[in-house]
Parts: C-alpha cells; sequence; structure tokens
C-alpha cells in the first residue's frame, strides 16, 4: 500500500497492475517509476509486443471514425 501512495494511485489499481489484471497507462508507469526512483524504462526492460495480451475489443478506432461519418 505505500508504493501506492507514494504513486499517487489507488491500492487495488496497483494491485491489478501487479497481478496483469490492469494495463497501466504511460502516465501510470511514470509515477510508478517516480516512487520507485527509477528510470522508467526499467519497468518495460525485456518487455516486447508479443507479451501484449490479446485485444478484448474487435472494434477499433478506425471502425468507430468510419462508423461515425457513415451516419453523418
Amino acid at each position: 500500500m505505500e508504493l501506492a501512495d507514494l504513486a499517487g494511485l489507488h491500492f487495488t489499481n496497483l494491485g491489478k497492475i501487479e497481478r496483469g489484471q490492469a494495463n497501466p497507462s504511460l502516465h501510470t508507469i511514470l509515477r510508478i517509476a517516480g516512487a520507485l526512483n527509477l528510470n522508467p524504462g526499467a519497468l518495460l526492460d525485456g518487455m516486447t509486443a508479443d507479451m501484449l495480451p490479446d485485444r478484448p475489443h474487435r472494434v477499433t478506432v478506425a471502425d468507430l471514425i468510419r462508423a461515425r461519418e457513415a451516419n453523418t
């Protein structure tokens, strides 16, 4: 809970990130790195695109834009 406090995050959100149940934004990564006094790159070192979870949504932003334009 101390890390969450130092990073300005709710402890449940940090727990989800730690368990791989949530993907942090760049802003959150920067906050966590700052709380740990680390270069943010150290938190990402060794990660590859293959480690990304499957897309939970089949609709992309481009799909939404096309649909909106079709309805105008």
